[in-house]
């Protein structure tokens, strides 16, 4: 079986190479989805223009067969992404009259929207109260007596935000709103403007919202560089603009805004979450690389072309560090995208790998991983995990990024640098921590990726790495991955943990994780079995929707995702054969 794997490992680190941009970054074009389709066309029924031919073609396409739309492409239909779908082809309709989508329409059943920022697209297009759509603003009072309450054990996990009601404006500039994850607050400032214009329309409150709005854009015209939140904004300075007295600046940022919506379109019509997670990926894909080095001789160096792969993408991402030490989710160079900690681990994991592989890093090199681990150093929580940008600021621990940055923690202390701090308590604050949130079924749960075998697989390799392969928590994980394991050998769930079938995705890092324990795992054979037939020709396996923004929004398939996870697994196999 090892010539099939490395014939297999050959095909998969080639296809991989082949993903890499001219620039050296490695950038998979993430799925079209629902959300940010519907929102995309919104802006151009508020411009009074027609949706392309494309887009409506997206809709009908992806509509399944129970005649709902689903968050993403999971091929499940979900009630409130049908309704935002169904809202704007009827209105699509209204512009000009396609029998085609008049089926649709007419066989879509159609019940009232419950999900507030469905309801406001809704009171958009004069369909619902304006009025109706927030909480009272004596509502604050609770809310702060509520954010209190989540800081009880287990009760703070039973307690959600409505979500058929938005919070009142006068959330803005308060300390909740400043508390609320930076995701939250890029949604909320867009939707209060709407409000806003359409209600109470009071003179100060408009004013900041709008100077908040519009010093938060980014370099390249978007916000957050996510379609939603970036679609939302426009809108709210197209009502702006028809309702208000604005400078000459507007305009030119709903132009901006809109043109960098037209270049994120994907070839399908449809329209992604997010522009790309560029430096995920290529850190992904570094590690990837430095890990198999060649396949030709276990444990050989890397060849030459994979040198030089490996250093385009380390130039590419010290390049795209932000000045602060850490990396945004996506690479600019101007430092206007906040540091996350997923990002900052993983590129300096990526950094320290392509060190440690003997790869040609000059002295910044040097101090970019010194700048990555001050940054984590400074992110840490007393409890001694990681969450994904500012702790407390409506963020939580999360289980893979604290096991990335115990992973990156782990390979710095090995790192042959002068004066390089010692990061060993840090370390084991977090390996503390990620130990503590085994669930009682052996399993750990991940925020980002789906869903318990991610939380599950990055627990287990983080805890082997530092030495833990007996403790009691990664027996207890190892057995949960037996159990959830699939009849075919794979591993696939939703984005709510439920089981579905496999994705290559999920069964390669559940695999890799299993081999790290026991290579002779009989699961883990499995696995590799199920991720050696589902190869295609080039190299490559059909990416899945595994990748996780919010419930309201869905998940994503990123095609490096299917390439690095399974190069891994594989990879991991070969090494630990006898």
């Amino acid at each position: 079986m090892n010539e099939e794997i490395i014939s297999a490992l050959t095909c998969g680190t080639a296809f991989l190479l082949t993903q890499q941009q001219e620039a050296g970054n490695f950038e998979g074009r993430l799925s079209s989805s629902t959300f940010p389709t519907c929102a995309y066309a919104w802006v151009q029924l508020a411009r009074d223009e027609m949706p392309d031919s494309d887009l409506i073609a997206w809709f009908k396409t992806n509509r399944h067969e129970d005649g709902g739309w689903g968050l993403d492409t999971a091929n499940i239909s979900n009630a409130e992404a049908t309704r935002f779908a169904h809202l704007i082809l009827s209105h699509i309709n209204q512009r000009a009259l396609d029998p085609s989508v008049e089926k649709i329409l007419a066989s879509t059943v159609q019940p009232p929207p419950h999900l507030a920022l469905v309801k406001l697209a809704y009171a958009a297009f004069d369909e619902f109260d304006w009025n109706e759509l927030t909480l009272p603003e004596n509502a604050l009072r609770f809310m702060k007596f509520a954010r209190q309450l989540t800081k009880v054990p287990l009760l703070g996990k039973r307690l959600k935000p409505p979500r058929h009601r938005l919070p009142p404006v006068a959330l803005f500039n308060t300390e909740l709103f400043d508390a609320l994850f930076i995701a939250e607050q890029h949604t909320l400032v867009p939707v209060f403007i709407l409000i806003e214009l359409n209600t109470t329309r009071r003179p100060e409150m408009i004013a900041a919202l709008v100077e908040w709005l519009k010093g938060h854009v980014l370099s390249d015209g978007s916000w957050f560089r996510v379609n939603y939140i970036t679609a939302l904004s426009v809108l709210a300075l197209i009502e702006l603009e028809e309702k208000w007295e604005t400078d000459e600046g507007t305009t030119e940022f709903i132009a901006r805004g809109i043109e960098w919506l037209r270049r994120t379109r994907n070839p399908d019509g449809g329209c992604r979450e997010a522009l790309n997670l560029n430096v995920w990926d290529t850190a992904l894909s570094v590690i990837a690389l430095t890990e198999v080095g060649s396949t030709n001789e276990k444990n050989a160096p890397l060849s030459v072309e994979e040198m030089e792969s490996v250093n385009s993408a380390a130039r590419w991402l010290t390049e795209h560090q932000n000045s602060d030490g850490g990396w945004a989710f996506s690479g600019l160079s101007d430092s206007s995208l906040p540091s996350d900690a997923d990002d900052t681990a993983l590129g300096t994991l990526a950094l320290i790998r392509s060190h440690a592989a003997g790869t040609r890093l000059p002295r910044p090199y040097d101090d970019a991983i010194l700048r990555g681990i001050a940054w984590l150093k400074t992110q840490q929580v007393r409890e001694g995990s990681w969450s994904t940008y500012q702790p407390g600021q409506g963020d939580v621990g999360c289980v893979s990024i604290t096991a990335h940055a115990i992973e990156a923690l782990l390979a710095f202390n090995k790192l042959d640098l002068a004066d390089k701090p010692d990061m060993t308590r840090e370390m084991q604050r977090g390996i503390n921590w990620l130990r503590r949130q085994v669930h009682r079924d052996g399993y750990w749960r991940d925020l980002w990726l789906a869903k318990d075998t991610y939380g599950t697989a990055c627990a287990i390799t983080a805890l082997v790495k530092v030495g833990l392969r007996d403790a009691a928590e990664v027996h207890r994980g190892v057995a949960w991955l037996e159990r959830s394991q699939n009849v075919d050998g794979g591993w696939g769930e939703d984005m709510f943990g439920n089981p579905i079938e496999s994705t290559i995705e999920q069964t390669a890092w559940s695999t890799y994780a299993l081999l790290q324990v026991d290579p002779e795992n009989r699961a883990a054979q499995d696995g590799i079995g199920f991720l050696l037939k589902h190869q295609r020709e080039d190299g490559s396996w059909q990416e899945q929707c595994v990748g996780i923004y919010w419930e309201i929004i869905g998940g994503y398939a990123d095609p490096i995702y299917a390439s690095v996870f399974p190069i891994l697994a594989l990879n991991q196999s070969l090494q630990t054969a006898s």
